[in-house]
């Protein structure tokens, strides 16, 4: 008599990497920023660099969904001003601090809050700002390795 065993079936790994969100702030703000306190950000464009080894996909709809309880720096963030843009890169890499310092390094870009997002990691913020949409596009494209962006709604010029 044959006798048949069962499989569990297997899980579709899923996949990890490394993301970059975008938002527009059009004034500038004051804004508690979890143990941070109240930090200034001057009006502008943002992008915030992060990683998720646990589930990429499911981190950025995390970050994209408005209606979520502020765990992470960049959620408190969003609560005023939702993320416009979301690029994601699906290598199993950590790359938010090389993207950062990359950019920090960029002309025109500054770092509106120190430790914004990198509490866990050695670089001194994940939090950039650019002047304009334009400058976004431009960073972002200027990354090695470039994450692939995803559609949600067009960046405005200004």
């Amino acid at each position: 008599m044959a006798t048949s065993t069962s499989k569990s079936p297997k899980r579709t790994p899923r996949p990890t990497g490394s993301y970059a969100l975008a938002l527009r702030l059009p004034s500038r703000r004051k804004i508690r920023v979890g143990k941070s306190g109240l930090v200034e950000f001057p009006r502008g464009h943002y992008v915030y660099f992060g990683s998720a080894l646990g589930g990429l996909n499911a981190r950025v709809a995390r970050h994209l969904n408005n209606d979520k309880q502020l765990h992470w720096h960049a959620d408190y963030l969003s609560a005023e001003v939702p993320w416009e843009y979301a690029w994601q890169l699906e290598d199993g890499q950590r790359w938010e601090c090389v993207w950062a310092c990359d950019a920090m390094a960029t002309m025109g870009v500054d770092v509106p809050a120190p430790g914004f997002g990198s509490s866990d990691r050695r670089c001194c913020s994940h939090l950039v700002r650019v002047n304009t949409a334009r400058g976004v596009k431009d960073l972002l494209r200027g990354l090695t390795p470039a994450p692939r962006g995803l559609r949600l709604q067009s960046m405005k010029s200004s």
